[in-house]
């Protein structure tokens, strides 16, 4: 009898602990189409009867319901929550799945009852804001939580560089705004351009357009050349940015776009715009897409309800709903239950009006479910601020024309999977399929560029400083031949001093070639400005200086031989050779003066530039990177110096080609200083003009302006100094007598006519008369000379006098006589 007692007694205590932990809720569904009938209470009552049959379980959810979904109204959702809020007993929590609008008014209501509030269907951002729906948790992950499945997403293909479009709006603005804040903790991220697009102006004018004007937005994209675009808006607006990619040609091979997936189908059809759906799909053709996951990654796993998810998806077929939040609904009940469960010390007595307004359950219960962690069908099912912690996949939209009923195949890539730190690792999905590139692999984020310093080859610059060595080597070894032999007939005629200032000119001609070829990497100091500095300026010094005194001893020297032989004038004294080095100094003092200007006024420093060359694929440039040395009115200096020593080469030319019929080695070098003059002014214009066309190409122009001075410098030296050599060669004694200075007519071509004929003689006649008209000059000035030597001998006072008379020369002429 007294064990009957205790057995029915236990048995009644069992009874009423199972009765005292039905808990009572408040369940609100809406449907997003009236046509639907399709209730979303065959999930929940699935999940509620699948936990019953769980005997650990002690918790019964006692869930009040509409008989239907609502429509999604706010209106009709307030009222029927204010409705249900008064019924016995009293619900402790809202469970919903219900659409933006009605669970925004419900979450607010909720907070003002102190009432928890579960949704499973709403990923907004705008449900994060924990100061509006501070009683608010979330069983499906937000649509910050996508932001992380990017994230990997970029650093898996190494898309450092970006742009972003979004839905003017702030559910949208929020997760671009955490997104940027999320790439902070790296430096090497770079969001090209972030842009709001709203509606007011997709269908803007260009006279009315504004700041966040559609198309405006794709004209900063195709300006900065932005190639991985990520977007943040609802599928009206994708079907019009889509149909604007098309126009812009902003998708295929070199693009990629990423946006936060929809999870109605057929968004594309569902929207029309401006396009027709062959474009929008052309041009979405390949976009990758973010989603919350379905189902979990795991499927071995068994959730608090003793399922597997194989076992889940199985019964799913005989369940008739086809929501994608099927999952998160499921794992709504179960995040309630394991909830309860955890509240033992809550009184239980839900009869009483007091009771759903204890503190116990108003926070305690938020607390509970902010600290869960269990198995759910949509993976591990944990909370950080009253928002799931959940997985994200990452999938692509194929275009499958083949296909007529399914023109658009979404394939599964990858999922984001939290780990127990909080943070995300991105793993394949289970399908193993690959993502589809139009091109041969990923685009590039950006145009690669591939930088490469253009430098002088160590090579190059041995080549020519060997050149330039042997060419200081060949003027040093001249130099020292006209010192040798200066007291020689052939080479006191030639003014020999004047020559080594030729000499002279020409090495720092040589030295220039070694400076022009030095630079920063050969000097091995990569930082050492100064002394590249100098080295910029040396360049300028030696060359412009070498050039004014090489030049400028040949140019005298030519202004000489025209002096003599193209103004007849019997009285006319012979200019010495110390009016050359006067005529020379002028020219390197005026050097000297604009040199030390530039410098003071405007020095020349080395600066560092790149240039960009287009190789044969469109995503790849060169970016040469090499040094120059500039001053801000680099232009104007060289206009100066070009115009002072182009006036010196024109008027030199004119000089050696009104002389061109002269030949007299022992004055003028014979023809050779003119042919040196020519090539001067020849292969400086040549070194100019090179030196322009090829200034971005640094060892090209080194090496062509280095042989164009180097052919100009020893042809220079060869011309004047090669014949002496000979003519030395074959007189070392110098017993020869000096040579006669001849005029040689230019002869020309003679038709075989009568006319010529006659026209020759009276050339000659002509020639005849200027030559009697010299010889009586000659005379005459015989004559005086004559006078003046016989008053000196009859001067009594010892005194010495000295005549010159210089007889121009002509055919057949005698040479140049002095008499003492």
């Amino acid at each position: 009898m007294y064990y009957s007692f205790s057995i029915v007694y236990i048995l009644l205590s069992i009874i009423f602990m199972i009765k005292a932990k039905q808990i009572p809720l408040i369940g609100l569904f809406t449907k997003e189409h009236q046509e639907k009938n399709v209730s979303s209470s065959i999930i929940i009552d699935y999940a509620l009867t699948r936990l019953k049959s769980i005997k650990t379980i002690q918790t019964e959810l006692e869930i009040q319901r509409h008989e239907h979904d609502i429509p999604c109204d706010m209106a009709i959702g307030t009222k029927l929550i204010f409705d249900m809020i008064h019924r016995k007993p009293r619900p402790l929590a809202i469970f919903s799945g219900s659409c933006q609008t009605v669970a925004s008014a419900i979450a607010e209501t909720a907070g003002i009852f102190d009432m928890t509030i579960i949704i499973y269907s709403e990923t907004s951002s705008l449900f994060t804001a924990r100061e509006k729906y501070p009683s608010l948790i979330r069983t499906v992950p937000g649509d910050s939580q996508h932001n992380i499945a990017r994230k990997l997403l970029l650093r898996k293909y190494n898309w450092r560089r970006f742009g972003i479009l979004y839905q003017y709006e702030r559910q949208y603005t929020m997760p671009v705004t955490r997104f940027n804040d999320l790439l902070q903790d790296e430096h090497d991220w770079e969001n090209a351009l972030s842009k709001g697009i709203s509606f007011k102006d997709l269908d803007e004018t260009q006279v009315n357009r504004t700041r966040n004007s559609l198309k405006d937005a794709f004209d900063e994209l195709q300006k900065n050349n932005i190639r991985i675009i990520l977007g943040n808006f609802n599928s009206t607006m994708a079907v019009r940015i889509f149909c604007e990619a098309f126009r812009y040609n902003l998708y295929g091979a070199r693009f990629q776009w990423i946006i936060v997936g929809y999870y109605e189908s057929d968004w594309w059809l569902n929207n029309p715009g401006p396009c027709n759906t062959s474009e929008i799909l052309q041009a979405f053709n390949g976009t990758l897409q973010t989603r919350v996951a379905k189902l979990g990654y795991d499927t071995k796993r068994r959730t608090m309800a003793d399922l597997t998810l194989e076992q889940f998806k199985f019964d799913l077929t005989t369940l008739d709903t086809s929501d994608y939040f099927v999952g998160y609904a499921f794992d709504a009940v179960l995040t309630l239950t394991a909830a309860f469960e955890k509240l033992h010390t809550c009184p239980n007595q839900f009869h009483l009006d007091s009771i759903w307004r204890q503190e116990c359950w108003r926070h305690e219960l938020i607390n509970i479910i902010q600290t869960i962690d269990i198995e759910g069908v949509t993976g591990r099912v944990r909370f950080h601020n009253g928002d799931r912690i959940g997985e994200i996949v990452i999938e692509q939209l194929l275009v499958s024309p083949s296909h007529k009923s399914s023109m658009v195949d979404i394939v599964k890539l990858f999922v984001a999977l939290p780990t127990n730190h909080s943070k995300y690792i991105l793993v394949s999905a289970s399908n193993e399929r690959n993502i589809t590139w139009h091109g041969q692999g990923p685009p590039n984020d950006r145009i690669k560029r591939i930088k490469r310093d253009q430098r002088i080859s160590t090579l190059t610059y041995t080549i020519m400083a060997s050149i330039s060595g042997t060419g200081i080597c060949l003027a040093l070894g001249f130099f020292v031949f006209n010192i040798i032999f200066r007291t020689h007939r052939f080479i006191r005629m030639s003014s020999p001093q004047i020559n080594n200032l030729i000499i002279a000119g020409c090495i720092l001609s040589y030295i220039s070639v070694l400076l022009m070829g030095i630079d920063s990497s050969l000097l091995g100091i990569r930082n050492s400005e100064a002394a590249m500095n100098f080295i910029c300026a040396a360049r300028i010094w030696t060359l412009s200086i070498g050039f004014t005194i090489s030049f400028g001893a040949i140019f005298s020297k030519t202004w000489r031989v025209h002096t003599i032989f193209t103004n007849v004038n019997a009285s006319k004294r012979a200019i010495k050779d110390y009016r050359l080095f006067i005529f020379v100094g002028i020219l390197f003092a005026l050097d000297t003066i604009l040199l030390a200007s530039w410098q003071i006024l405007d020095p020349l420093k080395i600066i560092h530039h790149s240039s960009q060359i287009q190789t044969k694929d469109e995503d790849i440039v060169i970016l040469w990177n090499y040094e120059e040395c500039l001053s801000k009115r680099r232009s104007l200096w060289f206009t100066m110096q070009s115009i002072y020593k182009g006036v010196l080469m024109v008027v030199g030319s004119r000089f050696a080609w009104a002389t061109r019929n002269v030949h007299i080695n022992a004055l003028n070098d014979s023809t050779y200083v003119g042919m040196s003059l020519y090539n001067v002014v020849l292969l400086s214009i040549t070194t100019a003009v090179v030196g322009y066309f090829l200034r971005d190409q640094h060892e090209r122009s080194y090496i062509l302006t280095s042989i164009f001075i180097l052919l100009c410098v020893t042809i220079t030296l060869c011309l004047v100094f090669v014949p002496k050599v000979l003519e030395v060669a074959k007189d070392p004694r110098s017993r020869a007598k000096p040579q006669r200075a001849m005029l040689i007519k230019a002869k020309s071509k003679s038709p075989d006519n009568h006319e010529y004929t006659k026209q020759k003689l009276l050339t000659q006649i002509k020639v005849l008369i200027k030559q009697n008209e010299i010889l009586r000059l000659n005379a005459m000035k015989c004559d005086e000379l004559i006078d003046h030597l016989i008053s000196a001998v009859e001067d009594t006072k010892d005194k010495v006098y000295q005549y010159e008379i210089f007889l121009p020369l002509f055919e057949n002429s005698t040479d140049e006589t002095t008499f003492t």
